[in-house]
């Protein structure tokens, strides 16, 4: 079963890099380890980007260093409002002690944020909420 998912996540990569050029892309520089979709993955530039198709309800996180990926499913909601208020797009880690883990994405365009739910993280150092801007990739 481990092996069938791993089988289609990869296919969900490709069919998700092939249509990149449809898709919005945006990147921020992450300066701490992270988890999203339980991966954790390492400090770095990384490039967001979710596909033009109205009906994904997923992101793709690449880091342009190491080239690892992840797939990250999403719910469609309303920007918090301390995202919102900081006026552009960003992502949002909740982190306690060492540990982040995605929590919020917001484009500022007008559409919804999207919200990914991950682990549940201690108490260690206490928990604050870590904004990072996010910027429009270039086209070539």
């Amino acid at each position: 079963m481990k092996q069938l998912t791993t089988n289609l996540m990869a296919a969900a990569v490709v069919v998700l890099a092939a249509g990149s050029a449809s898709a919005q892309a945006l990147k921020a520089d992450i300066p701490f380890t992270f988890q999203v979709s339980g991966t954790t993955m390492s400090p770095g530039t990384y490039i967001m980007m979710r596909p033009s198709n109205a009906g994904s309800k997923y992101v793709l996180l690449r880091n342009t260093d190491t080239r690892a990926s992840v797939l990250a499913m999403y719910t469609a909601t309303d920007p918090a409002k301390e995202l919102k208020a900081r006026g552009g797009a960003g992502i949002q880690f909740e982190c306690a002690g060492a540990q982040c883990a995605l929590r919020e994405i917001w484009t500022a365009t007008g559409s919804p944020a999207y919200a990914f739910s991950g682990p549940k993280l201690g108490s260690d150092g206490g928990k604050h909420m870590a904004f990072i801007p996010l910027t429009a990739v270039k086209a070539d």
